[in-house]
């Protein structure tokens, strides 16, 4: 497996894209995630629009955190913060080599597809599938 590191991510490994460990912190609840770092080749490098998003994500990650959590609450209008954290759960922060990025969530009611929490360039909610589609995946 190839790593590469960078002054941005850390250390990243190659699997499809450029990856690497975080914690986040939603509901209360902390969270290990995958972060990508969208990319086809090992030779591709991480783009400045990737290390941009993801400095803007860390920087303010409490605030977007807040966000991801009041959109679900929109998105699952019947349910409360506890039954949001059994249903839905964090997996990745996938950021795009234009820097868009998102956090896809697994979810209970449907295992095939997920969610993707979309918090940049716009902030909506969208299946995974759909999402990853639109992006070329």
């Amino acid at each position: 497996m190839t790593k590469m590191p960078n002054k941005v991510f850390g250390e990243m490994f190659f699997d499809t894209g450029w990856e690497t460990q975080s914690e986040i912190n939603l509901w209360g609840k902390s969270y290990s995630i995958k972060v990508r770092a969208n990319a086809y080749y090992e030779e591709d490098e991480i783009t400045a629009e990737q290390e941009a998003s993801y400095l803007s994500f860390k920087d303010k990650q409490i605030e977007k955190l807040h966000l991801v959590e009041t959109l679900l609450l929109q998105y699952a209008v019947n349910l409360s913060s506890e039954q949001l954290n059994t249903r839905f759960t964090p997996k990745t922060l996938i950021i795009w080599d234009n820097g868009n990025y998102a956090l896809l969530f697994s979810d209970t009611n449907d295992s095939d597809n997920g969610i993707a929490v979309i918090l940049y360039p716009t902030e909506e909610i969208m299946s995974q599938d759909e999402y990853l589609t639109y992006n070329n995946y």
